[in-house]
């Protein structure tokens, strides 16, 4: 069974088992098909990527639906069904794939209204690291210095230097990114020492992780340090 991220193993359980009895029933009906048929459905529907409760059950009525109309298919091209079966049979997967196509357009829906509400809370998270959410553009090069004129009387204490300039959002590395944005799930890697074993999120590319554990960036270096205790 796949995590759904944002909910407990138990609803996700919960899920998944209402998802295995509403397939149909595999054609042989022996026990290996009917687990390697339930198994499919189970990753068809975590590779629509849920990300809540309310987009998984949406994810597993569309894959419900497809399964359903391949299923009236393959009953339409059994030999020895007269043409009233097969018309009835056609016209029951059409109706199971528009209501599969139906299902995944209401989920894709939801998933970028929640991505556009993630998205306008991350310059708010961003500036309080110090960092700007803007793209960055090319340095200009420098002009060439000039020859500094001999010094006529003592020279003035020099002006205190400027700090530099804050990070943009552009120039970070992916960890810091990561630390950045999701600093509960980064916090999860450090203490795993790598993937957690119940992982309850999308896991971090490989660069990432590897990032998190051993990289020299000072922002990365702090965060291992004094990282967030991670939530009940």
């Amino acid at each position: 069974m796949s995590p759904i991220p944002n909910i407990p193993d138990t609803i996700a359980r919960q899920i998944y088992a209402e998802l295995c009895r509403s397939l149909p029933p595999p054609p042989d009906g022996t026990p290996e098909s009917r687990a390697i048929r339930e198994q499919h459905a189970m990753t068809s529907a975590a590779h629509l990527v849920p990300e809540n409760a309310a987009e998984a059950d949406v994810a597993v009525q569309a894959v419900s639906a497809q399964f359903h109309a391949r299923d009236a298919l393959q009953a339409a091209s059994c030999s020895g069904a007269d043409p009233e079966t097969v018309r009835r049979c056609r016209a029951q997967a059409a109706s199971m794939m528009r209501q599969a196509d139906s299902a995944i357009r209401t989920l894709l829906r939801m998933q970028a209204e929640r991505q556009k509400a993630e998205d306008a809370a991350r310059p708010a998270a961003m500036q309080r690291a110090g960092y700007w959410f803007r793209s960055v553009s090319p340095p200009e090069p420098a002009a060439p210095a000039e020859p500094a004129p001999e010094p006529t009387a003592p020279a003035a204490a020099a002006p205190r230097a400027a700090s530099p300039p804050r990070l943009e959002y552009g120039a970070m590395t992916p960890a810091e990114r990561y630390v950045t944005l999701y600093p509960d799930r980064a916090a999860a890697v450090l203490d795993a020492g790598g993937l957690p074993v119940s992982l309850s999120f999308p896991p971090p590319d490989a660069s990432v992780i590897t990032e998190l554990l051993a990289g020299n960036s000072p922002l990365v270096r702090a965060f291992r340090q004094d990282r967030p205790p991670l939530a009940a």
